[in-house]
């Protein structure tokens, strides 16, 4: 019972503050946008500016803050900003490889030589922009260009998922150090020294992020022909096992952080909202299984079938209910 009212009073005090946040996080984005579009002379298509407006507003009263809460106070400007300069480089980099607008090589070029690569488009110019700021900001350069080196391997290994015969263990191995990598860079653009389990936090919610993202994106990702570990599962129930075990290995790091269990609880309460929409989706395909020894072929499923439709309130109630057990520090 005591858990009870803890939790609900912290997921209060967590909705308060991530209207707030994600306000704010929505007009200095904004903000931000708008003044590279009149200072480059350009624009962003509408599909980048939106991406990048909504991944920092969620970023920042979920992820960032979290973070920051742990060491007694929450993201400050500085912070921010790097946040978003990020989330620009992370939008434009995305482009860069599914529109199939540059090479590999010159990507590569782009993102480790951005001083001798000639920007000749107004998304080319603003990548260098910001990334050339966010390389200037760091205190630890050659940490964060190791891991922007591993972020771009597995982004450029992930279009061995378009073949079909690719191996199980490789699509892990991509999508683990693509999600993990990608979120794992955003603790080097906060102001706080962080512990050996805080970066594997890092690291694991990335790693949960990509495969919740792939749960949602499994009619789509088979319209695409991509191969991900969600379109391979045959059973729902393995696939929960699975993503379970990353989840424990996030408790551990949970457990194991320096500070007092109010924070610690806050922290997990913010972790558990972020991989919880990955359990939903996979709740969604045990029911879809409905108690046979295997899920049905999703070539053969309407897409109505295969989205998790997360406005439905019966959704919202499954997320809520396992928020509430996967909070538990």
């Amino acid at each position: 019972m005591l858990y009870f009212f803890r939790f609900w009073f912290n997921v209060i005090l967590f909705g308060i503050r991530l209207v707030q946040r994600r306000s704010l996080g929505k007009k200095h984005s904004s903000a931000v946008l708008q003044q590279i579009e009149q200072s480059l002379n350009g624009k962003f298509d509408a599909a980048t500016y939106k991406k990048v407006v909504k991944s920092h507003s969620v970023y920042l009263p979920i992820v960032n803050d979290a973070f920051t809460l742990l060491h007694g106070r929450k993201t400050n400007q500085e912070e921010q900003f790097r946040s978003i300069q990020y989330f620009i480089c992370s939008s434009l980099f995305d482009n860069f490889w599914d529109d199939k607008t540059h090479t590999p090589e010159q990507i590569e070029a782009i993102t480790f030589s951005p001083l001798q690569y000639t920007a000749n488009t107004f998304d080319e110019k603003t990548f260098l922009h910001a990334h050339t700021f966010l390389l200037a900001q760091m205190l630890d350069t050659t940490a964060y260009l190791q891991v922007l080196r591993n972020e771009f391997n597995a982004q450029k290994a992930s279009m061995q998922q378009f073949n079909e015969n690719i191996s199980d263990q490789t699509i892990q191995h991509i999508t683990f150090e693509k999600g993990g990598n990608a979120v794992l860079m955003c603790r080097h653009y906060l102001d706080v020294q962080s512990t050996k389990p805080e970066e594997e936090c890092w690291y694991l919610l990335g790693t949960m992020i990509q495969l919740s993202n792939d749960l949602f994106d499994i009619y789509k990702d088979l319209q695409q022909n991509i191969q991900t570990l969600p379109i391979r599962c045959t059973n729902a129930y393995e696939m929960e096992v699975f993503f379970l075990a990353q989840v424990n290995k996030m408790k551990q790091n949970i457990a194991g952080l320096p500070y007092n269990q109010q924070q610690k609880f806050a922290f997990s309460l913010s972790m558990a909202a972020t991989y919880c929409l990955g359990l939903t989706a996979i709740e969604q395909l045990k029911k879809l299984q409905n108690n046979q020894p295997k899920l049905p072929n999703f070539t053969e499923l309407q897409r109505k079938v295969l989205i998790v439709d997360m406005e439905k309130s019966a959704t919202i109630w499954q997320w809520i209910k396992l928020v509430y057990i996967h909070s538990k520090v």
